[in-house]
C-alpha cells in the first residue's frame, strides 16, 4: 500500500494549491476538498506543503491590554467573555469599550503563522493590530479602523472580514471552529485558512504595512472563549 504522504506529494505536483484552499479553489464544492479525508494523521506533512518556510509561531496573550469584560487563562492562551469584572487598573493599553485582547508578541518582519480555535457557536473574532490601535471608542474594534484586520466568525453560521469599517461576507459555510492565521509582513499579506479537511483557504488581505503587527482576538459573548493552539 502506498504511503498515504508520498501520494499526497505526488498529488501535490499536479493539483498543489487545491489542497490548500487557494483563491477559488473552494468556490467549487466540497467534492474538490475530499482527498485528504481520512488523512488526519498525516497533517503534519499537509501543512508544511501548504506553507513552506513558516513554522509555528508561539503567541501569550497580553493581559495588559485585556479589556475588564475578558478572562485570560493563567498560561496566556485563552480568553473568554465573563460578565464579571476583572478590575484591572485602567492603563493606556488596555481596551476599555470592547472585549478584545492583544498578544505579548508582536510582528515588525518575517513570516509567521499562529492557529487558534474558538467557540464553535461563533461570535468571535481573529485578526492582527498595529499598536497604536484606539483603546476606546466605538473606532476602538478590530475591523472597525485602519490599523486592524480581522476574520469574524458570526453566530449566525457564516464568516466575514472586516478592516477599516468595510465588511465583506464569505460565501463558506464553516466547518470548523479552528483557524489559522498566516501573516507575509514584507509581501504585505494576511491570510485566513480554515483547519477542516483539508485545509480551506478563507481570505487574504493585501497591504503595506507601516507598523508591527500583534494577533487580535475579540469574544462577543458571555462564556464564550478563543484559544491560541499553536
Amino acid at each position: 500500500m502506498a504511503d498515504p504522504l508520498t501520494v499526497l506529494q505526488e498529488q501535490w505536483e499536479s493539483h498543489g494549491a487545491t489542497f490548500c484552499g487557494a483563491e477559488g479553489a473552494d468556490t467549487e464544492g466540497r467534492e474538490r476538498e475530499t482527498l485528504l479525508t481520512g488523512l488526519a494523521g498525516i497533517v503534519t506533512g499537509v501543512e508544511s506543503l501548504c506553507f513552506p518556510g513558516q513554522e509555528a509561531t508561539d503567541l501569550v496573550l497580553d493581559i495588559n491590554t485585556a479589556g475588564n469584560d475578558v478572562s485570560v487563562s493563567g498560561d496566556g492562551k485563552s480568553a473568554s467573555h465573563t460578565d464579571t469584572d476583572q478590575r484591572r487598573p485602567q492603563t493606556p493599553e488596555r481596551f476599555k469599550k470592547y472585549p478584545q485582547v492583544l498578544s505579548t508578541r508582536s510582528f515588525p518582519s518575517g513570516r509567521h503563522y499562529w492557529d487558534m480555535e474558538g467557540s464553535e457557536l461563533g461570535d468571535w473574532m481573529v485578526g492582527v493590530a498595529y499598536p497604536s490601535i484606539e483603546r476606546g471608542g466605538y473606532d476602538s474594534c478590530i475591523g472597525c479602523n485602519n490599523k486592524s484586520w480581522c476574520l469574524f466568525r458570526e453566530f449566525n453560521d457564516k464568516y466575514s472580514v472586516r478592516h477599516d469599517k468595510e465588511e465583506i461576507d464569505l460565501p463558506h459555510i464553516p466547518y470548523s471552529s479552528r483557524i489559522r492565521i498566516s501573516l507575509d509582513y514584507e509581501a504585505g499579506r494576511l491570510s485566513f485558512y480554515e483547519l477542516s479537511e483539508p485545509i480551506r483557504h478563507l481570505h487574504t488581505f493585501t497591504a503595506s504595512f507601516t507598523e508591527p503587527l500583534h494577533a487580535a482576538f475579540c469574544v462577543w459573548v458571555y462564556d464564550f472563549f478563543v484559544r491560541i493552539i499553536s
